[in-house]
C-alpha cells in the first residue's frame, strides 16, 4: 500500500529537463544551487488539486513524477519536497526529508505542517525547500551558517538539540525567524496525516483559498485567490481577477500551469 512512497524517481533525465537542467549532474555545490534555484524557478507551488479539484493529493513517487513532470504540475510541500528528494537521492546527493513548523508571522507554536530537505555535502548539512509558498531561500543554507542567497541573507541557527531555525533579514532590514526542524530523517509515511489535513480539512489555507507562487529570475509571482501579484526589480503590482476565464490565462500564461476554466472553483 505505502511502497510506491519509497520508489526510486522513474526519470531522473526527464525531471532534469523539467527544471531546465542539464543531464547528467555532479552531486556537488554549485550544482545543488542550481537546482534549487530552477525548481523554485520552473515548477509552481500550487494547491489546485485540494482547492480546485477537492482531491488529496498522493505522495507516491510515481504519481508525484506524473503530476510534476508528465502533466507539468506543481504542487505544495508534502508533493514537491518528496519528489524533489527523490531527485536529489536519483542524482547522488545524500538526501532527506524533515519535517518543519512556520513561524513566521506567529507568537505561538504551530503545528508541524511543512515539509523540507537537508543535504549533506561534505560533513556540513544544507536546508533545502522548494515547497514552501513563502520567503524560502533560492539555494541550500547550511546549518549553523549563514548565507546570502540571490541576494537575501539567510542563515540557520541551533537550538535545543536536534532542533534548528531557519531565519533571514528581510528588504527591511529586520530579523525574521522562517521556519522550525529537527535534523532528523522522516520516513515518507510519516507525512500521510499532515496532507491529509492540509488537503481537506476546513481550517487549512489550503483549503480554503487558491494559493500558487513562482520565482522568477526579476522577483516573483504570486495568484491568492483571485489576486494576481506580481514583484519585479522591487516594484510590486496586483490585478484583480474577476472571471474564470482571466484566471485560467492567468495560470497558462503566467505559471505555465494548464487548468480549464469550468475546472475552476468559484466562490
Amino acid at each position: 500500500m505505502y511502497e510506491e512512497m519509497y520508489a526510486p524517481l522513474p526519470d531522473c533525465e526527464a525531471y532534469a529537463k523539467r527544471i531546465g537542467m542539464p543531464w547528467p549532474l555532479t552531486p556537488d555545490l554549485p550544482t545543488l544551487d542550481r537546482i534549487v534555484f530552477q525548481h523554485q524557478c520552473q515548477i509552481p507551488f500550487e494547491n489546485m488539486e485540494p482547492y480546485d479539484e477537492g482531491r488529496q493529493p498522493s505522495l507516491d513517487i510515481p504519481a508525484l513524477f506524473d503530476k510534476v513532470v508528465t502533466r507539468r504540475r506543481g504542487g505544495f510541500c508534502f508533493e514537491l519536497n518528496a519528489v524533489f528528494c527523490a531527485f536529489l537521492q536519483g542524482v547522488g546527493y545524500d538526501a532527506w526529508s524533515v519535517t518543519c513548523r512556520i513561524v513566521r508571522g506567529r507568537d505561538f507554536l504551530p503545528p508541524m505542517l511543512h515539509r523540507a530537505v537537508v543535504v549533506r555535502l561534505d560533513g556540513t548539512d544544507y536546508y533545502c525547500d522548494v515547497g514552501y509558498g513563502g520567503p524560502q531561500p533560492g539555494g541550500p543554507v547550511p546549518l549553523g551558517r549563514e548565507r546570502v542567497v540571490c541576494g537575501e541573507s539567510f542563515w540557520v541557527e541551533p537550538l535545543e538539540e536536534p532542533w534548528w531555525r531557519l531565519c533571514r533579514i528581510t528588504s527591511q532590514g529586520v530579523r525574521e525567524n522562517v521556519i522550525e526542524f529537527p535534523n532528523l530523517p522522516m520516513t515518507a509515511t510519516y507525512f500521510i496525516p499532515y496532507n491529509y489535513y492540509c488537503a481537506t480539512n476546513p481550517g487549512s489555507l489550503f483549503a480554503q483559498k487558491r494559493v500558487i507562487n513562482l520565482r522568477t529570475a526579476e522577483g516573483s509571482l504570486a495568484l491568492t485567490g483571485t489576486t494576481f501579484t506580481e514583484h519585479r526589480g522591487g516594484e510590486v503590482q496586483e490585478t484583480e481577477l474577476h472571471t474564470r476565464e482571466e484566471v485560467s490565462a492567468v495560470l497558462r500564461e503566467r505559471f505555465g500551469l494548464e487548468m480549464a476554466p469550468a475546472a475552476l472553483r468559484w466562490e
